[in-house]
């Protein structure tokens, strides 16, 4: 598909339980517009922060199914509760979505995870793009993580429920060749243009992105280390105590203390270790317990040496993070290989260029200036 002379019009649709699939979406969508289509974003699942609205000129919520937490760890049981006694507001949003997309008359569904869109795509006729991580976790060229049988086929079950339908598939992970099995691309990281105006350095702070985890007990482990300074991300607040400092959402404020952080402590989430890596910087990674995922994410980081990674936040395992953090100047001692987003964007336009129906269709509209 040439790009420059074939406008679409494109619904992207963005799971918004975590931020990192925001964050993700936004690489692609800038790709898309700077390519000339137009897009219009669904963000669904928990309210989205305020930064997110920028992705694009049309960006609109609507509830979606949510995750449930409990001493950071997954809560199945509250999780299926929750999101059984919302089925109904569920089923109208897909309607609405339904209308709208018929309305809209769009050419393409894109989808991070977003279970609507894939829907709708299905229902509409209209080839659906995948673009994710989490189901790299099972792509044939990628190594399954040791975990108990029952988180991996409760993950699997996940996939089907949040994206039952698309027509490809492009995952992201820590891996180093593209991967193309049937209609599944495995991809390396992206590089982010977020990161192209700053600068890293190793300064005297240290990043956390500990959401969903006990503030009683960051606090505890923290305060245990009075020359060492941090700055703690994911529960939306500014609050000062004594060497920590707790912050409020922003995204411009997250990267610019990531890229002059010496180290960055972590849950397990993808997003955070993609962006600790481009950054290079040394990740603690405690990952949620129950979620295969991050169990994943801490694995395959763990197996290129490039992650430390534990159950629990202990001021032992503090201590042993700082010291072997201090060995090599707080620098890594591995590089995991980044790739420029239109690399990635020239598989989707020459899959949609092939796609059967409905692309070849897709309408020859002038291109907006």
């Amino acid at each position: 598909m040439n790009a420059e002379l074939l406008f679409m019009k494109v619904l992207y649709g963005v799971n918004t339980n975590g931020q990192g699939h925001i964050n993700r979406s936004r690489i692609f969508i800038e790709e898309l517009m700077k390519d000339g289509h137009e897009v219009q974003v669904l963000f669904s699942g928990k309210k989205p922060p305020k930064y997110a609205y920028d992705i694009a000129p049309v960006a609109f919520y609507r509830l979606g199914p949510i995750d449930m937490y409990k001493n950071h760890k997954v809560d199945l049981a509250k999780t299926l509760q929750v999101n059984l006694g919302k089925m109904g507001k569920l089923t109208k949003n897909r309607r609405d979505l339904l209308e709208i997309a018929s309305t809209e008359e769009y050419d393409v569904i894109f989808t991070d995870f977003e279970p609507t869109t894939s829907v709708v795509g299905r229902i509409l006729k209209k080839p659906v793009i995948c673009i994710d991580h989490q189901q790299s976790a099972f792509h044939p060229a990628n190594e399954e993580t040791q975990a108990k049988h029952v988180l991996k086929l409760g993950f699997k079950f996940a996939i089907r429920l949040m994206l039952p339908y698309y027509s490809h598939c492009f995952s992201i992970d820590f891996v180093d060749s593209i991967n193309v099995v049937d209609n599944h691309s495995l991809y390396p990281l992206i590089w982010k243009s977020e990161f192209n105006n700053l600068k890293i350095t190793y300064e005297d702070h240290i990043v956390v992105y500990l959401a969903r985890y006990d503030i009683e007990n960051i606090v505890r482990v923290l305060s245990s280390f009075p020359e060492e300074n941090f700055f703690v991300y994911g529960f939306n607040k500014n609050l000062k105590i004594d060497n920590i400092q707790f912050k409020k959402t922003s995204r411009i404020g997250f990267l610019q203390d990531l890229v002059s952080a010496k180290m960055v402590i972590g849950n397990a989430g993808f997003n955070l270790a993609w962006e600790s890596c481009i950054a290079k910087k040394n990740i603690w990674m405690i990952p949620h317990a129950n979620n295969y995922e991050q169990l994943s994410n801490a694995y395959r980081l763990k197996k290129l040496n490039r992650a430390f990674v534990t159950e629990d936040l202990s001021k032992n395992e503090m201590r042993y993070f700082l010291t072997k953090s201090q060995e090599n100047d707080y620098k890594p001692l591995v590089d995991v290989l980044t790739i420029s987003p239109n690399i990635l964007m020239k598989e989707v336009y020459e899959f949609l260029d092939n796609f059967e129906e409905p692309v070849k269709k897709i309408r020859k509209r002038k291109r907006l200036d």
